[in-house]
This record gives structure tokens, C-alpha cells and sequence, in this order.
């Protein structure tokens, strides 16, 4: 049952684009960019004995291509907002490892809450806090994900259907 969100919402909002988009050359690279998700999210990757999906790679290099387009400020601003989104994930995600009577309700709930809080504290406009949501998310399944393997010894793949 890991990544039935993914699925779901990505379906959704595929339909949404096919059908409700007026005709444009953005509906027909947005609508392929998903179907393309959807076809390369199963796929995995090994690097240096360190596995990860394909698509995390791929969201990755998105999310820093774009926050690199913002001003040198900003740049700066972003860099170090994501990487205390990271942290506060990978040890929001460690605590879950190590003490997982903290989870009350749904862990995938609470962790987005925990995103969505600092975020929207860090920065001010939807596009910033979305971007840099994401960035401290990746970096902080990048962070979960090498002490697992590493220092944990658990069978941990970066960028599963789970953190999708």
C-alpha cells in the first residue's frame, strides 16, 4: 500500500490537466512529464552501494535547477531554509526509528505538518515555500536514507513509494 498517494493524486491531477487544460503546448509537456513519473517510479538505482528510485534523482535536480534561477540573496535564504527542513526531517524520521510511541496519528501526517510549519515560518510567498518544502525534503530522506544504510545496517531505499 506505500505510494497509493502518489498514485492517486498524480491520476487526479493528470485528469485534471487532459481534460480541463485548454489546448496548449505547457497541458501536453506537463501531461507527458507525469505519464512519464508514472512509468519511472517503480525504477530503482544503485550508486556507491547506496540504492535510490529514479525519480527522486530526477525530482531532485528539478527542485535545485529551479531554486538556482532565484537571486544570490534568496539563493543563500533557500539553501539554508531546506537544509533546516532536512534536518528537522531526517530527525523527526530517526526519532520514528528509534521512539515510535511519538507517532500519535499517521506519521506521514505529521511529518508534512512538521514541513508545512516551518516553511510557511521561513519564507513568505506559496512558490518559495513549495520549493523549499521540497529541497529539505529530498535532502532530508538523502540524510535518512545514508544513516540507515550506513551507520543503521537497514535495508533503506532513497526515494521509496513511501516518501512520495
Amino acid at each position: 500500500m506505500e505510494g497509493i498517494f502518489i498514485y492517486w493524486f498524480g491520476w487526479a491531477l493528470w485528469v485534471i490537466i487532459t481534460f480541463f487544460w485548454s489546448k496548449s503546448k505547457a497541458r501536453f509537456w506537463t501531461a507527458l512529464s507525469l505519464l512519464s513519473l508514472f512509468i519511472l517510479l517503480p525504477t530503482t538505482m544503485e550508486i556507491a552501494n547506496i540504492s535510490f528510485h529514479f525519480v527522486y534523482f530526477l525530482l531532485s535536480i528539478y527542485v535545485f535547477w529551479q531554486m538556482s534561477n532565484e537571486k544570490k540573496f534568496n539563493l543563500a535564504h533557500s539553501f539554508v531554509a531546506s537544509i533546516t527542513i532536512g534536518a528537522a526531517f531526517a530527525g523527526f524520521q530517526m526519532l520514528l526509528i528509534y521512539d515510535p510511541v511519538v507517532a500519535y496519528i499517521d506519521s506521514r501526517w505529521m511529518t508534512g505538518l512538521l514541513v508545512a510549519v516551518i516553511a510557511f515560518f521561513l519564507t513568505a510567498s506559496f512558490k518559495h515555500r513549495l520549493l523549499i518544502a521540497v529541497g529539505g525534503l529530498i535532502q532530508g530522506e538523502l540524510l535518512t536514507g545514508l544513516v540507515s544504510q550506513h551507520h543503521l545496517k537497514m535495508e533503506y531505499v532513497i526515494g521509496s513509494l513511501l516518501f512520495f
